[in-house]
C-alpha cells in the first residue's frame, strides 16, 4: 500500500462518528433480559426436538439443514439437559447480535448516535426478532450471519482492508453449515457489485481464497447429499406446498413480509430508496441488487419469506441514516415518533402476551393456515399425551414379543417427541419422514411395529403388514393435529416385504399432521 493510500485509509477510519455504545448497550441489555426471561414460555417446537434427535446422530449432512444446528443442540443438551432456556440461548444471542449489527451498519454509513439508535430499535422491535429468538432454528442463525456478512462487505468498501474479507469467509463457512442459501446471497452481491461497483472487490485474491475455502467446508455436506440422492433439492417442492397451504404461497408473500418487519417495514423501504438516491449511500447500491435477487429467489421458488430477513439490519441502517440527514417538519417528526412508539408497544405486547394458554382454544384446528397461526399464538402442545399413550400401548405387548418390537411414526415430529421425551424403556424409534428417515430403518428381525399415524394411514399400513389393528386413539377435539388429535397407535405385525424394500417406499418429505 502506498503512503498516500495508507493516509487515505487512516482518514477513512477516523471519519466515522463514534459508536453509540451506551444507548445500544442499553437496548441490547434490556432485550437480552426480556428474551431470556420468556425463553421457556413456549413448549418445545417440533423442530427443536428434531435437532436434539439429530444431535444424537451427528452427520455431515441432513435433509433440510447443515450439521451446525444438531451440533449446537447436542452441546447445549450436554451442558444443561432438558433446559428450554439453554436450548434457545443461541437464537437469543443471534437476535441481540443482529441489533448490534444494525447499529454498526448505520455507523458504517456515516450515521451518528441518532441513526445508530434508530436502526437498533427498528430491529429490536420488529416481529422477526421476536420470532427469531423464540426457538432454536436455522433461520435464527442464518439471518444474523447474513447481516454480519453484509456489514463486513460494507466496511471493506469503506476502508479496503482485506482482513475483512477473511472474516467474511469465516461467516460464510458458518452459514453454509446452517443452510445452503449463501450462494443465492453471494450471487446477488456479485451482480450488484458488477453493476454498481466497486468492481475492485471481485479482483481481490482474498475474496477468491474465501470462496474456495467456503466451498471446501461444504464439500462433506454435499457429499452426504449426493450419497442420499440430493434430498434437499426435493425439499423445495415440499416447502412450496407448505407455504401455499399455510400462508397462501406467492400471493401471501406481501403479508408475510409485512409480518416480518412490522411498522419497521417503512424504514426498510426507505432504506432501499436511500441506497439508490442518497449520495452518501451510493457506494453501497449493490445491497439493493442483493435484496432484489434474494426476494426474487423467494418469489420464484415459493419458499419462506424469512429468507430475506438477514437484509433487514442493513436496510434499517440505511433508512435511519437517511432520516437523520433529512430535515423533517413538526408533523413528520410527530408521525415518526408515533410510529416508533406503536412499534415498541406492539413488540412489548407480543413478548409479554404470547403464548396464550392452550386453555383459551375454543375450536378445532382444521387447516394448515390455522395450524400455523396456532403455533405462533399458543405454541405446540400434546407431547406428554403422545408419549404416555405410546408407553401404555407398548405395555400391552407381551414380554416375549417386545424384543422384536420397534416404534415407527408417520411424522418426524412424533418420532422426535418419543425419542427425546418418551420413556427410556421404549424400543428403538424410527420414522420414514423427512430427516428422520435417514437415521436408520427397522431390521429384518423386527416383526412387531407400533405405528403412530393418522386414521388415513390405514390403507398404507394394510399394504405393508400382514396384520394391522388399532391399540389406542388420541383424538382430543382441541388437540394439536398430528400429536394428540386424529392419531392412532396401530399394532402392525409381520412386514409383507423385507424392510430393505419397504422403507424406500415409505419415505416422504411431507409433514402430514392429519388435517
Amino acid at each position: 500500500m502506498t503512503t498516500s493510500a495508507a493516509t487515505r485509509h487512516a482518514e477513512l477510519r477516523n471519519t466515522l462518528p463514534p459508536f453509540a455504545l451506551r444507548p445500544v448497550a442499553a437496548i441490547t441489555g434490556l432485550v437480552s433480559v426480556v428474551l431470556v426471561a420468556r425463553a421457556d414460555r413456549y413448549d418445545y417446537f417440533g423442530d427443536e426436538l428434531y435437532f436434539l434427535s439429530a444431535g444424537a446422530r451427528l452427520a455431515f449432512g441432513y435433509v433440510d439443514q447443515g450439521p451446525l444446528l444438531p451440533l449446537l443442540a447436542r452441546c447445549v443438551d450436554w451442558i444443561a439437559p432438558g433446559s428450554l432456556v439453554a436450548l434457545r440461548i443461541p437464537s437469543i444471542v443471534a437476535a441481540v447480535l443482529a441489533i448490534v449489527t444494525a447499529a454498526a451498519s448505520a455507523r458504517e454509513f456515516g450515521g451518528g448516535r441518532i441513526a445508530q439508535v434508530l436502526a437498533a430499535l427498528a430491529y429490536a422491535c420488529c416481529p422477526f426478532a421476536i420470532t427469531q429468538s423464540a426457538t432454536l432454528s436455522t433461520f435464527a442463525l442464518d439471518a444474523t450471519l447474513v447481516a454480519v456478512l453484509i456489514w463486513l462487505i460494507v466496511r471493506w468498501i469503506r476502508i479496503r482492508d482485506d482482513r475483512l474479507l477473511i472474516a467474511a469467509t469465516v461467516v460464510v463457512a458458518l452459514d453454509l453449515q446452517v443452510k445452503l442459501l449463501a450462494p443465492v446471497l453471494g450471487a446477488g452481491i456479485a451482480i450488484g457489485v458488477m453493476i454498481f461497483g466497486p468492481r475492485d472487490l471481485l479482483r481481490r485474491p482474498a475474496l477468491w481464497f474465501g470462496a474456495a475455502f467456503s466451498l471446501a467446508t461444504v464439500l462433506p455436506g454435499l457429499g452426504w447429499q449426493a450419497r442420499h440422492g440430493w434430498p434437499q433439492l426435493a425439499m423445495g417442492a415440499t416447502i412450496r406446498a407448505e407455504q401455499q397451504a399455510a400462508t397462501g404461497g406467492i400471493a401471501g408473500l406481501p403479508m408475510q413480509l409485512a409480518m416480518l418487519t412490522g411498522i419497521g417495514g417503512f424504514l426498510a423501504v426507505v432504506g432501499i430508496w436511500a441506497l439508490v438516491r442518497h449520495s452518501a449511500l451510493r457506494p453501497y447500491r449493490f445491497i439493493v441488487v442483493a435484496v432484489v435477487v434474494q426476494s426474487g429467489f423467494v418469489l420464484v421458488t415459493g419458499t419462506r419469506a424469512y429468507y430475506v430477513a438477514g437484509l433487514l439490519p442493513v436496510l434499517f441502517a440505511a433508512g435511519a441514516v437517511w432520516a437523520q440527514a433529512r430535515e423533517f417538519s413538526r408533523w413528520e417528526k410527530a408521525t415518526g415518533i408515533t410510529m416508533a412508539a406503536l412499534a415498541a408497544t406492539i413488540a412489548v405486547a407480543v413478548v409479554f402476551l404470547l403464548p396464550v394458554s392452550s386453555g383459551a382454544l375454543d375450536r378445532p384446528t382444521n387447516t394448515q393456515s390455522e395450524l400455523s397461526t396456532r403455533m405462533r399464538v399458543f405454541g405446540s402442545s400434546g407431547w406428554s399425551e403422545l408419549t404416555a399413550s405410546v408407553d401404555a400401548a407398548y405395555r400391552t405387548i407381551d414380554l416375549g414379543a417386545r424384543a422384536h418390537t420397534v416404534i415407527v411414526t408417520q411424522t418426524y415430529w412424533a418420532a422426535s417427541v418419543l425419542d427425546r421425551l418418551g420413556s427410556p424403556d421404549l424400543p428403538p424409534i424410527y420414522s420414514p419422514n423427512r430427516g428422520f428417515a435417514y437415521f436408520g430403518k427397522p431390521s429384518e428381525t423386527d416383526t412387531t411395529v407400533l405405528y403412530v399415524a393418522a386414521d388415513a394411514a390405514e390403507p398404507l399400513l394394510r399394504q405393508t403388514f400382514w396384520d394391522v389393528r388399532p391399540l389406542k386413539r388420541l383424538d382430543d377435539r382441541l388437540g394439536f393435529p398430528g400429536i394428540n388429535r386424529n392419531i392412532v397407535i396401530w399394532r402392525c405385525d409381520r412386514s409383507i416385504r423385507p424392510w430393505a424394500e419397504t422403507w424406500p417406499h415409505l419415505i416422504t418429505n411431507v409433514l402430514d399432521p392429519g388435517i
